[in-house]
């Protein structure tokens, strides 16, 4: 479930930040627009030099990952090939790969993937604005990044024995009753501090189980309830886990 390759931490990091900033909740990162990614049906398939994404519509999943001229997507990905059956990418700056595919058996992708469509490619170079995004990422430390990037890896997990499901936060697998609240996603912090507020499905002790499970969790990551929510400790990081009340 997770790298120790530096590139692919920051890859599944920015990922996690335009991911979990949307709605009234969300720090800027939302103006990347990828909160909606997780209204697809996403299957994440982490491996050491590359995050293959599965999904049956990858090329509307392209449309939320890579930018095409505007202000949106994350910042310095782009289209490396188009094959019969995946699209793959590579950051800029990271040097990390990701792989949009579908699932088995993989039709090619000529019908739904038209020029007006079209995301930007390898040849296209780094723009201002992607720049500016990305220099205003605040620093964070090796144990913040293993923290972020492994919540990017662990969204749609489910735990065998139904003791926790994230369900790609849209979905409860294990159909639970719970409050839905429309409110939205933020996750924002600063070198080994980081918070990550939300008031709707997955639970938040859920999350805090995911990330610390014997089998699938982050290795050496503990979680802690306090008062107002979970704190995920990893060496000197905290990850907390709140409520919009909070």
């Amino acid at each position: 479930m997770d790298s120790h390759d530096p590139g692919q931490q920051q890859l599944r990091t920015l990922l996690a930040l335009g991911v979990f900033n949307t709605g009234l909740l969300q720090h800027w990162p939302g103006m990347w627009g990828m909160g909606s990614l997780i209204h697809y049906d996403l299957i994440l398939s982490p491996r050491h030099d590359d995050l293959v994404l599965i999904t049956p519509t990858p090329s509307n999943v392209l449309q939320y990952l890579v930018p095409r001229g505007r202000p949106m997507g994350l910042p310095g990905l782009r289209l490396q090939e188009a094959t019969a059956d995946a699209f793959v990418l590579r950051h800029l700056v990271t040097g990390a790969r990701m792989t949009v595919t579908d699932r088995p058996p993989v039709p090619a992708f000529d019908s739904d993937f038209d020029e007006g469509r079209r995301v930007w490619g390898m040849q296209e170079g780094m723009s201002g604005h992607e720049q500016e995004a990305l220099a205003n990422v605040p620093p964070m430390t090796d144990d913040a990044l293993a923290l972020l990037s492994g919540l990017m890896s662990r969204i749609g997990l489910c735990d065998p024995e139904r003791r926790w499901g994230l369900g790609n936060w849209f979905v409860d697998p294990l159909d639970r009753p719970h409050a839905w609240n429309s409110a939205g996603r933020r996750l924002w912090g600063h070198g080994d501090r980081w918070e990550l507020t939300w008031s709707s499905f997955p639970f938040h002790e859920d999350v805090a189980m995911a990330l610390t499970d014997a089998q699938a969790g982050i290795a050496g990551a503990q979680a802690v309830q306090g008062r107002r929510g979970w704190d995920v400790r990893l060496g000197g990081a905290v990850l907390a886990l709140r409520t919009a009340e909070d």
